[in-house]
């Protein structure tokens, strides 16, 4: 019989502007956001106190003065947002090495392994609140559960600085009220089509059954069903057996030009092969990812000749496999992203003949490239 898992999802609360709270006493209770205010700025966080007017992430930063004019705009600083994010993966690190970072503010840690030296998965997300509370001035939210699905459901019920556990018995039922818009995977056009079907709840849909999903919905409705029941069996993935490495970005506003979408390619492939370099690893497998305004999505991977952790290389893939589109139906684009896959800690076997050293060189301006980053940011 298979041992029953126990996964944390710790969540920091408005972590951006809780930081500048903490390190200018002067914001501490003031409507604080975070990001730019020219041109189309958007907010990268907003403070618990500027969202009870109605601001949050990812909203425009003009918008989100007409709701609160009276906030205060901080441009982010990621250097210090950084340190913060490795200071609290150091206290997970105390309780469990199964750690999976999905970004600087929130990650899944499998304590599984962990709970005969410090008992049950409630006591370690205790313990990991206290610690960032005391050691770093901020607050996080755990949820505690069986799987990845239901932890970081269980994180988000009661926000901020709260813990939720979330048992294996009587799961579904716990579900059943949640509303459809926290399933996973349901964005806004699909919350609109489940409740224009009838399906407002988790427990409309454990009610409605497989069969009746499937015919509505596809394999979407299929996985929406298990998830409506807590059924999750999705393992957290470490760092140390990363898998692939990844960018991706959904737009305020739908961007129509192909060129702009290249562009925005090539700025993710330039992220990921530093995030390459800076684990030592190398992908031999590149892929685009291209979701329309109508949600639907397209996803384009290739092959390279060996594996790499140049920019130059993912760069020129990135193009290639843009080109591709070039004779499909184009139109307004709401997510782009791109990935590096088959994933090593090799590097692919130089050609027999280097083209007058171009892999050194190419080696060579990553390096500047990477220098320049760390000494002046993107």
């Amino acid at each position: 019989m298979q041992r029953a898992r126990v996964i944390l999802h710790v969540d920091m609360d408005a972590f951006y502007a809780s930081v500048e709270q903490r390190d200018d006493p002067s914001l501490r209770g003031k409507p604080v956001l975070v990001g730019g205010r020219e041109g189309r700025g958007v907010v990268c966080a907003a403070s618990y106190e500027s969202r009870k007017f109605g601001c949050r992430s990812a909203m425009p930063m003009s918008q989100a003065m007409r709701l609160c004019p009276q906030a205060i705009v901080v441009k982010p600083r990621f250097d210090a947002y950084t340190a913060a994010s490795r200071a609290m993966h150091a206290i997970f690190g105390r309780y469990s090495p199964e750690i999976e970072p999905l970004s600087l503010d929130e990650a899944f840690i499998d304590v599984t392994d962990s709970l005969a030296i410090f008992g049950t998965g409630r006591r370690i997300g205790e313990e990991i609140r206290a610690a960032v509370r005391s050691e770093l001035a901020l607050s996080c939210s755990v949820g505690v559960a069986p799987n990845k699905f239901a932890a970081k459901i269980a994180s988000d019920l009661e926000k901020p600085d709260a813990l939720v556990v979330l048992e294996a018995e009587g799961l579904a039922d716990r579900l059943a009220p949640l509303s459809i818009e926290r399933m996973w995977g349901v964005g806004p056009v699909a919350a609109a089509e489940l409740r224009s079907r009838g399906y407002a709840t988790f427990g409309d849909l454990q009610r409605a059954g497989i069969k009746q999903l499937e015919l509505d919905f596809g394999d979407a409705g299929r996985g929406w069903f298990q998830l409506s029941h807590g059924i999750d069996s999705r393992e957290v993935e470490t760092d140390r057996a990363a898998k692939s490495v990844g960018e991706e970005e959904t737009f305020i506003e739908d961007i129509v030009s192909v060129q702009a979408i290249e562009a925005k390619l090539l700025a993710q492939a330039d992220e990921v092969g530093r995030r390459l370099r800076a684990k030592s690893l190398y992908a031999q497998t590149v892929a685009i990812k291209i979701r329309f305004s109508d949600f639907e999505t397209h996803t384009h991977a290739k092959t390279l000749p060996s594996p790499t952790d140049h920019t130059h290389e993912l760069r020129d893939a990135a193009r290639a496999l843009l080109a591709s589109f070039s004779a499909k139906r184009w139109r307004a684009v709401r997510l782009c992203g791109f990935a590096a896959s088959r994933v090593t800690e090799t590097a692919g076997q130089l050609p027999l003949f280097d083209d007058g050293g171009k892999r050194e060189r190419l080696a060579k301006l990553d390096d500047l490239r990477d220098r320049i980053r760390t000494r002046f940011g993107g």
